[in-house]
């Protein structure tokens, strides 16, 4: 390079070629600019080939006007170095705000909160409810507020999504449930620094109880009329059907049941990870012990009561609530706490043997309640303290009343 001749373009700027390298018609330039600063000292700069930064005589002449412009005015870059040392600056800068941009937009991705909520089922997948809120969330949060952030969801939005569940016939306790989904999706975000700001279920039912718990019972005959009616449909749906209302088992509990946890000799039945997380026992009846016995046993790990591709139940069959309409037990009823539905077996199980006068803790074993809490609730079916007091009202207003009405008839 140190061969090649330098050529004049005009005052300040010159040039030289190569030998062989074409840049349209002419030779490749490489461009350079001389000039003096405001302390007379001569500078000589490089700018670069023309084939690469598209250097021309005009171009390295405005680029030399403004550099000695610069130097007079005291202001903007006074060099190439300078020039390219801004430039680079500028450059780095916005790079930073493209990031900055891109990391807010991946941010505000992040915050939506159905993807807030699949982090949290990934790192939930341990608990036996997640199905449950997985199907909750996918029918009444995705549909309403699925793609809003959780800085953009308020109150509102949760009372619409209670509008709409409660115009779908859905019980106080399910509205319940969905603000329990959101209120544990933000605490997931403030747990993990995913989102520092309130949630917005703080007000929303805050005033709101309700009793939701199911206040039907079966007497013996009835359940017994229901099992029949069952039968009549389905063997298999009987079967079910009589454990429950025989053991108090519910319904998920029947459905994951296999050949190994059930020990005819013992007249025992293995309750495997239940509802609460805790092993139990469940002793045959009578009935339950002559079903087993003449039912058809297959490999000890499979299911023992199967559905039609031999998998685990999703769910009842349609044939239990056709033979409560048979029955007429729900006619009339409009309160869901008072029909008649699967799980009133385990119900009436319970307040059987509440009227045949078994203790509560004892129950709450066979149940298998975590706490007496939970069992308490049957202790209203029958209770002598409540009886004696109306007896003794009956006593003390009823009777004395009659007698006044009797003694004034005859005078």
């Amino acid at each position: 390079m140190a061969t090649y001749k330098w050529i004049t373009a005009r005052e300040g700027i010159r040039y030289r070629e190569h030998p062989t390298r074409k840049n349209g018609v002419n030779f490749d330039r490489y461009y350079s600019i001389r000039y003096y600063d405001n302390e007379g000292k001569r500078h000589e700069e490089s700018l670069g080939w023309a084939s690469k930064a598209g250097w021309t005589t005009a171009k390295a002449n405005r680029e030399l006007m403004k550099i000695r412009a610069n130097l007079t005015t005291g202001t903007g870059h006074q060099s190439i170095r300078d020039s390219r040392r801004i430039e680079k600056a500028q450059r780095l800068e916005e790079d930073r705000q493209k990031r900055l941009k891109q990391q807010q937009e991946n941010h505000a991705r992040d915050l939506v909160i159905t993807n807030v909520f699949s982090l949290y089922c990934e790192s939930s997948s341990h608990k036996k409810s997640l199905k449950d809120e997985i199907n909750y969330f996918k029918n009444w949060v995705t549909p309403y507020i699925g793609s809003k952030r959780l800085d953009e969801i308020i109150l509102l939005d949760l009372e619409r999504i209670r509008k709409k569940m409660t115009t779908a016939g859905n019980a106080p306790r399910s509205i319940q449930y969905v603000k329990s989904i959101i209120r544990q999706i933000y605490h997931y975000a403030n747990t993990h620094k995913i989102y520092s700001g309130e949630s917005p279920t703080t007000n929303f039912l805050k005033k709101e109880r309700s009793d939701n718990r199911r206040q039907r019972y079966l007497t013996p005959q009835e359940g017994e009329n229901l099992l029949n009616k069952v039968r009549q449909y389905s063997e298999k749906t009987y079967q079910i059907s009589l454990l429950s209302l025989h053991s108090g088992m519910r319904f998920g509990e029947i459905a994951s049941l296999q050949w190994q946890h059930v020990n005819i000799e013992n007249r025992e039945i293995l309750v495997i990870d239940p509802k609460n997380g805790e092993t139990r026992s469940v002793f045959m009846t009578e009935k339950i012990l002559d079903m087993f016995s003449k039912m058809t046993k297959d490999r000890r790990d499979e299911i023992v009561f199967p559905s039609t591709n031999g998998k685990k139940r999703p769910r009842v069959s349609k044939v239990f609530a056709k033979a409560v309409d048979d029955l007429g037990l729900n006619e009339g009823i409009t309160d869901r706490r008072m029909k008649v539905v699967f799980h009133t077996l385990r119900h009436s199980c319970a307040s059987i043997l509440v009227n045949a006068g078994v203790e509560i803790p004892v129950i709450a074993k066979i149940l298998g309640h975590k706490t007496l809490a939970m069992t308490m609730r049957y202790s209203h079916v029958s209770d002598p303290s409540v009886k004696k007091a109306m007896a003794i009202f009956n006593e003390q207003v009823i009777e004395p009343q009659a007698k006044s009405i009797l003694a004034g008839e005859k005078g």
